[in-house]
């Protein structure tokens, strides 16, 4: 039976893909086609447990579904030789939003993961109908721009701050009232006509970074996410954790309460720096405009260099990750240089000490958060 989410999906996307439960067998195709393909019936079966009468079946289905599709290319090899299987990107399309503190960043992407059109606004994040009737307005124009017509839409992937106290309930920071303690995916997906996703911004990040950036080296690893508040994600094995609770990721947890005060954010930094003189108003404008120059910078990295280092520690001593990475809204030479600052707590036996993780900046170029965002409702709902 379909999932609530699937029965606001739009009738004619409905029809037109033929939906309905996906079986995990077709999640392990489609999934191989969209990381490996184009591939060959003959391949699949190799490298699955599945028999190559059951492959063909499979593939049959989910190309008369309109997922796949046989491609030009006759590929040779044991047996009779077979047209190459690849995905059919733009059987489905995502929106990825990502909810900051000043702005909202949208993003569609098909399900191969290829983006095709994004904006960034400022707009009165607090006052949540502005922020709907506005991200209604970009998905239109995205939507033209790119061409895409609203029956191949699937859903849309919401990331915002704060903590989960229910299953779509979250807890965010107290100038978003609006936003608090109420059921967002039910009321976005009413106001956007759509099946709605919400996930915590720090934990749609470290998806994006797992698919787009480090994360398509490092299988596991821990990502940092700094904005106007302090938060991360868990992936582990290229998957995202998300705790009992969604929580996973809370960094801010690990630090005593008269600590956080020092913990890198970029509302900390932009305080730093119009106390000094720099006239940013905004955290996005902060982004846009960084300058490593700028009075205040400096002291920044030495305050929130303790704070990072304690937070890198509990992580490796915890998780023991391959990699930790420090990304969100930060500038990347800003990451780079708190990463340069910032140590582990090392305690050598015998001269030798236990392998620490790989510490790096995020490389996704973009908003990993609304990227992480858009590819949730296609990664859960197509490739399990």
């Amino acid at each position: 039976m379909a999932s609530s989410r699937l029965r606001r999906i739009n009738p004619a996307f409905l029809r037109r893909v033929d939906e309905r439960t996906f079986t995990d067998n077709e999640r392990m195709i489609l999934d191989m086609v969209r990381h490996q393909g184009p591939i060959s019936r003959a391949e699949m079966s190799r490298n699955t447990n599945l028999t190559m009468q059951s492959v063909v079946r499979l593939v049959d289905g989910l190309i008369d579904r309109g997922l796949l599709k046989a491609g030009d290319r006759v590929v040779r090899g044991p047996g009779q030789p077979s047209r190459s299987i690849h995905l059919v990107a733009d059987a489905a399309f995502a929106y990825g939003v990502s909810i900051m503190s000043d702005a909202v960043s949208v993003v569609l992407m098909d399900l191969s993961g290829r983006i095709h059109a994004s904006a960034i606004h400022a707009v009165d994040i607090p006052v949540r109908r502005t922020v709907v009737e506005h991200v209604k307005k970009i998905f239109k124009k995205l939507a033209g721009d790119a061409g895409v017509r609203r029956e191949r839409i699937f859903g849309v992937g919401v990331a915002t701050t704060g903590y989960f106290v229910g299953n779509a309930e979250v807890n965010p920071p107290a100038a978003m009232e609006e936003w608090a303690l109420v059921d967002l995916e039910e009321q976005l997906a009413e106001a956007f006509d759509l099946p709605v996703w919400v996930e915590n911004d720090g934990s749609a990040a470290a998806v994006g970074e797992s698919l787009f950036g480090a994360g398509q080296r490092y299988r596991n690893f821990v990502y940092i996410y700094i904005a106007a508040g302090l938060g991360g994600g868990l992936v582990v094995d290229g998957r995202l954790v998300r705790g009992f609770r969604g929580n996973a990721g809370e960094l801010t947890g690990i630090l005593p309460l008269d600590k956080r005060a020092d913990r890198p954010t970029l509302s900390l930094l932009l305080k730093l720096i119009r106390e000094r003189g720099v006239k940013i108003e905004t955290i996005t404008e902060l982004v846009r405009k960084f300058d490593p120059s700028w009075p205040g910078v400096e002291t920044w990295l030495e305050r929130t260099g303790g704070p990072c280092s304690a937070i890198l520690s509990a992580i490796a001593a915890i998780v023991d990750p391959e990699a930790i990475i420090i990304g969100g809204r930060v500038p990347s030479a800003l990451a780079r240089a708190l990463a340069e600052r910032s140590t582990y707590f090392s305690s050598p036996l015998r001269g030798r000490e236990r392998p620490f993780p790989a510490l790096l900046a995020a490389e996704v170029k973009g908003d990993a958060a609304a990227l992480g965002a858009a590819s949730i409702p296609l990664k859960e709902h197509f490739f399990g």
